[in-house]
C-alpha cells in the first residue's frame, strides 16, 4: 500500500511541530527539510514525532536552500542518522559516502533531482541510485513531454515487476501529476504530498487531504484501471471528483486523474505505458483528437468531437456524451420538438449540441464569431449557421453558451447583452465555474429559465461512467459532490 508522505514547508521548529500534530490524521509519515528550517533543532522535532520521519537537505540546484559545497548539509544528515530518524534522503550525487555508510539498512533513501529535465538513461540513473546501499530510490524529474512520463512509468514497471529496490518516481510539474497519484501500480513505499494548496515543496505536489480522500490512493494497486481528463489547465476540473466519488460509491476499482500533454501526438503514443484505461476529453482536443482514434461511434463522426475515449486491446475507441449533457437537463424543462434554439460556440461541445438537438426535432442556429467556422460546422451537423455578431436578429425559446466566456477566467463576460435576453425562454449555459456566471444571472433577471453548467457536466459524466465502467451511475451523489465542491471554491475554501 502506498503511503502518504506531507512535505513541510514551516521555517521554525515550532512550527513544524505544530503541523506534525495538525496533519497527523491525514499523513502516514512526514518529510523535514532540513533546508527550510531556520532555527533547525532535530532532537524537539524527533521529540514530537506522530508518524515516522524522513529527513533531507536540499541543495539550490534541487530546489532547496543550501549550496552544493556547504558542509553543513553533511553534518544536519549524519546528525539524523544518529538521532534515529526513520528515514534519512541523500542525494546521490552529494558523494557523503560517510552519511550512505551510516544509514544503509537503516532507512536510507537515495535520491536524484531534476528541476530542468528528465535524464536520457532512467535505468542506468536507478541502477546507479541503487548500488550504493539504498533502501529506497527516489527519482524526481521534469518532463518537457508526456513522453518522458512515460518514459518514467516504464522504469517503475521494470522495477516492479523485478522486486528490486522499491522506487519513487516523480514526474514534477502539470504533466506529471498523475505520477503523484498512482505509485500503487508499482508498489511504491509512499507518495509526497503538500500540507495544503500553496505549501508545495516542489512543483505538482498534490494536497494530503485529497490524495487520501478524493484519489484514495491507498486502495490503488496493479490491477487498479486509471482513467483521466486529456485538455490543458485541467487542474480545476471538477470531473476528477466526479468519477473518483462515482467509483468510490460503487466499489469499482479504479482512479481518474488529471492529464495534460503537449500535444496529443506523443500522448497518444504514450497511452500504453501510462496504462489508461479510458479518458476525458476536453478543450482544446475534442477535434482534433478524431484521427488519432481507430473506432469512432456514428454520433461523433458526424458531429466531429470526442469527449470519451475507451482503450480496448490497444485500440482507442471514441464516442461523445455532449450532446446527452444538454438533452437530459433541457428535457426536464421542455420540449425542444420544434423549437428555436441559438448555440453560441462552434468547438466541439457545440457541434455535439447541435446534433442531438437537432436529431430531437429543435430548429438550431449555431452562432460563432467566426462566420466561416460556424457555417462549416452547421452544414456539418445539419443546422444554420451565423454570425455571433447577429444575435438579436435571431428567434430562440432556448438560448446555449458553448464557449468558455464567463467562466473562471473572467467572470464578468458574456456573450449576450441583458437587454437581448427573451422572458420565457431557457438559458443553459455549459460554463459551471463560476456556479452562477454573468449570463444565468442577467437571464433570470429576464425572466428567463436557467440551467447552470453542473447539470449538464453531471449528465454527460455519467454517461462516460457507464461507457467505462459498465455499472449504473450513482448521479445523485456525483451531483451532491460536485456541488458542494463548487460551492466551496466559491466561497474560498479549499476544495475536498
Amino acid at each position: 500500500m502506498t503511503q502518504i508522505c506531507v512535505s513541510l514547508t514551516d521555517e521554525t521548529t515550532a512550527g513544524v511541530v505544530a503541523r506534525l500534530a495538525a496533519l497527523s490524521h491525514s499523513a502516514d509519515l512526514f518529510e523535514i527539510r532540513g533546508d527550510l528550517v531556520r532555527d533547525l533543532d532535530l532532537l524537539t522535532i524527533l521529540r514530537a514525532r506522530r508518524r515516522p520521519l524522513i529527513f533531507s537537505c536540499r541543495t539550490v540546484a534541487e530546489g532547496g536552500r543550501y549550496d552544493d559545497g556547504d558542509d553543513r548539509r553533511r553534518l544536519l544528515l549524519l546528525e539524523a542518522v544518529k538521532r534515529g530518524y526513520d528515514y534519512v534522503d541523500v542525494d546521490w550525487q552529494s558523494r557523503f559516502h560517510d552519511v550512505l555508510a551510516e544509514k544503509a539498512g537503516r532507512g536510507l533513501i537515495v535520491s536524484h533531482h531534476d528541476p530542468a529535465e528528465t535524464p536520457a538513461d532512467l535505468d542506468g540513473l536507478y541502477d546507479a541510485l541503487s548500488a550504493v546501499g539504498a533502501d529506497i530510490v527516489k527519482i524526481a524529474v521534469t518532463p518537457r513531454s508526456i513522453s518522458d512520463v512515460a518514459r518514467l512509468l516504464t522504469l517503475w514497471r521494470r522495477v516492479a515487476q523485478s522486486h528490486a529496490t522499491p522506487l519513487v518516481a516523480i514526474a514534477m510539474g502539470p504533466l506529471g501529476v498523475l505520477t503523484r497519484i498512482i505509485g500503487g501500480r508499482y508498489n511504491a513505499p509512499f507518495t509526497y504530498a503538500s500540507a495544503g494548496p500553496g505549501m508545495e515543496t516542489a512543483p505538482g505536489q498534490v494536497p494530503a487531504d485529497l490524495l487520501a480522500d478524493l484519489y484514495r490512493i491507498g486502495r490503488i494497486t496493479e490491477t487498479t484501471r486509471v482513467y483521466g481528463l486529456l485538455g490543458q489547465d485541467v487542474q480545476r476540473s471538477l470531473s476528477p471528483i466526479l468519477h473518483n466519488r462515482g467509483f468510490e460509491a460503487t466499489g469499482f476499482d479504479g482512479v481518474y486523474v488529471p492529464l495534460e500533454a503537449e500535444a496529443l501526438g506523443p500522448f497518444v503514443q504514450a497511452i500504453p505505458d501510462l496504462g489508461l484505461a479510458g479518458f476525458s476529453v476536453t478543450r482544446p482536443y475534442k477535434v482534433e483528437i478524431l484521427p488519432f482514434l481507430q473506432e469512432v461511434d456514428e454520433t461523433a463522426a458526424l458531429c466531429e468531437s470526442v469527449n470519451t475515449v475507451v482503450v480496448h486491446d490497444g485500440l482507442l475507441q471514441g464516442s461523445t456524451t455532449d450532446g446527452t449533457g444538454v438533452l437530459l437537463p433541457l428535457k426536464r424543462r421542455l420540449d425542444v420538438k420544434g423549437r428555436p434554439v441559438v448555440i453560441l460556440g462552434a468547438g466541439g461541445a457545440a457541434r455535439a449540441a447541435a446534433l442531438a438537438l437537432t436529431r430531437k426535432g429543435a430548429k438550431v442556429t449555431l452562432l460563432a464569431r467566426d462566420l466561416g467556422q460556424a457555417e462549416f460546422v452547421a452544414a456539418a451537423v445539419g443546422c444554420a449557421g451565423g454570425d455571433l455578431e447577429d444575435l438579436r436578429g435571431h428567434e430562440w425559446d432556448v438560448l446555449i453558451n458553448a464557449t468558455p466566456v464567463g467562466g473562471i477566467a473572467a467572470p464578468d463576460e458574456t456573450l449576450v447583452p441583458a437587454a437581448a435576453h427573451r422572458a420565457g425562454s431557457v438559458v443553459l449555459d455549459m460554463v459551471y465555474e463560476p456556479l452562477e456566471t454573468r449570463l444565468l444571472r442577467e437571464a433570470r433577471a429576464a425572466g428567463c429559465a436557467t440551467i447552470g453548467g453542473i447539470e449538464m457536466l453531471v449528465a454527460q459524466a455519467t454517461v462516460q461512467f457507464e461507457t467505462w465502467t459498465g455499472l449504473e451511475a450513482p448521479v445523485e451523489e456525483m451531483r451532491q459532490t460536485a456541488l458542494l465542491v463548487a460551492q466551496r471554491r466559491q466561497e474560498g475554501a479549499a476544495p475536498a
